[in-house]
């Protein structure tokens, strides 16, 4: 945004060149850059949120719609207000009339045209959510290190914290989906981020996970430990 405010500072349009000398038409363009952008994010943004309100999955046309409408007309009246502040008048050359409105709702289309076709797509996507983590207290819930079945309960074990759920170990691994991690033993199943180095001792492995804890792999799990990358 300052490099935009300045380049427009110096090409000075809408007739700003003739309203201002180099520097004080620079830290104009800046300033309305700026504050024109903060406007227009919010704008932009309650129609974006209304529309996802209204519609699940809305076209991606609309929202572009939507949101330069949202974000031009609150920059419109920034346009208006900041050059009677700063000029004393409402009717400046190159800013009359309903054109200034258009112009910055035809800018705003753009910008928001930018934003979801090419930018969304560098944003890195939500956390997934992980069902099992829900149903801890929230002291609890973090990143989860393993799950190890202790009677009827399953223990579940996060770094944060631990806590004991009543339920099947089977269901307890598919409300861990969205975790990279493997069952090693009928009783226990670890996170691959959670596990800090394996261990040999004679022909039995034990894994040792970031809180200290060491848990056996069955001989019947060695060799899709070995697929999964944990045993090399």
């Amino acid at each position: 945004m300052l490099i935009l405010g300045v380049i427009l500072g110096l090409v000075g349009p809408f007739a700003t060149f003739d309203y201002f000398a180099p520097v004080p038409r620079i830290a104009y363009w800046i300033g309305m850059v700026f504050v024109g952008y903060g406007a227009g994010m919010f704008g932009g943004g309650v129609m974006v949120n209304t529309i996802n309100q209204k519609w699940k999955s809305p076209n991606v046309w609309l929202v572009i719609l939507a949101s330069g409408v949202g974000s031009g007309i609150p920059v419109s009246i920034v346009v208006y207000v900041a050059n009677a502040a700063i000029l004393g008048d409402w009717d400046i050359k190159g800013f009359s009339g309903l054109m200034t409105v258009v112009y910055c709702i035809l800018i705003s289309i753009c910008v928001a045209a930018l934003h979801v076709l090419f930018l969304r797509e560098s944003r890195p996507s939500a956390p997934k959510s992980i069902d099992i983590l829900a149903r801890l207290q929230i002291q609890n819930r973090g990143p989860l290190l393993y799950l190890s079945m202790q009677d009827h309960y399953v223990n579940v074990v996060t770094s944060r914290g631990q806590e004991l759920l009543l339920m099947r170990m089977s269901d307890a691994i598919k409300e861990a989906e969205g975790v990279d991690g493997l069952k090693i033993h009928r009783s226990h199943w670890v996170a691959v981020n959670g596990i800090k180095r394996v261990e040999r001792q004679n022909s039995n492995y034990l894994i040792e996970m970031l809180d200290g804890q060491k848990l056996p792999i069955s001989r019947g799990q060695v060799q899709a430990a070995k697929d999964a990358g944990i045993i090399t």
